[in-house]
């Protein structure tokens, strides 16, 4: 009989984004430490404006994130802007160079958190969710360049990520340092794209016309289920999901006092608003 491998699961935190993107630097930098991999949550309260790692400020309309008193970040991890706020659950899972899930080919390693997901899914009343293979991804008609719609991280797909149809329910990214691997997943329980839409530069036609074409490539939960759905539903169900997909045992945890102090030193550094 095998036996079965503990994770670590760390409890959710309402911390501001900053800090939300400087610990999930400190799970990197620590592994070497504490070499077990770990699950977190966390909801973000405060509506934040998180834009991809190649994305240039100006992308964001500063000043009408200012008028809402948003404030707007830039991710380490890639993809495009991404309103985060309470209607916005995230999750990451942090694992140790090696790792055998955190498989060499980049694209490749998404697919078992993709199936994680879509299987929590289907549990939770979504019969059709399903992990969408690359080569279905790359037979999608291709996005122009210049497309308003590749602004929004969920207007999108990429290979593995968790879909009903083509709409995009839920999003996949991943930093690689050589401490190991962070995949960095996210999930609207409601999706509110008019929110997000705003807070770019846009032209108004194009605003105007980019909110319906993001409700119709992604959809919030709710809407999919025909019910509100709270996040504590969905942490339940992917949290099953993955101990019984990966016979791994979670283990509810409390951040190291290395991982805390790694976190305000890196907030402090790297992660001011811009």
């Amino acid at each position: 009989m095998t036996q079965t491998v503990a994770w670590r699961l760390l409890t959710s935190t309402r911390a501001s984004m900053g800090r939300q993107l400087a610990l999930s630097e400190a799970l990197l930098a620590c592994l070497p430490e504490i070499e077990i991999p770990v699950v977190r949550w966390y909801v973000t309260h405060q509506p934040t404006l998180v834009l991809g790692n190649g994305q240039k400020p100006e992308v964001a309309d500063l000043a009408a994130c200012r008028a809402r008193g948003i404030p707007v970040f830039r991710r380490t991890s890639g993809g495009t802007a991404v309103l985060v706020d309470g209607e916005a659950l995230s999750m990451e899972v942090a694992l140790p160079a090696g790792h055998p899930l955190a498989s060499s080919d980049v694209v490749r390693g998404y697919q078992w958190i993709g199936d994680v997901w879509a299987k929590a899914l289907r549990a939770l009343g979504i019969a059709e969710a399903r992990a969408m293979p690359t080569d279905e991804v790359r037979a999608l008609p291709a996005i122009a360049k210049d497309d308003p719609i590749r602004l929004a991280c969920y207007g999108t797909l990429s290979p593995w990520e968790t879909v009903m149809g083509r709409r995009k329910v839920v999003g996949l990214s991943q930093v690689r340092r050589r401490a190991g691997t962070l995949y960095q997943v996210g999930v609207y329980l409601r999706w509110q794209p008019e929110r997000l839409v705003e807070l770019l530069t846009l032209a108004e036609a194009d605003r105007a016309a980019l909110v319906p074409r993001l409700r119709a490539a992604t959809a919030g939960l709710d809407e999919l289920a025909g019910r509100a759905i709270a996040a504590r539903e969905v942490i339940a169900a992917v949290n099953g999901a993955l101990a019984e997909t990966l016979d791994v045992t979670l283990t509810p945890a409390a951040w190291s006092a290395q991982e805390r102090a790694t976190a305000a030193r890196i907030q402090r550094e790297r992660f001011a608003p811009l």
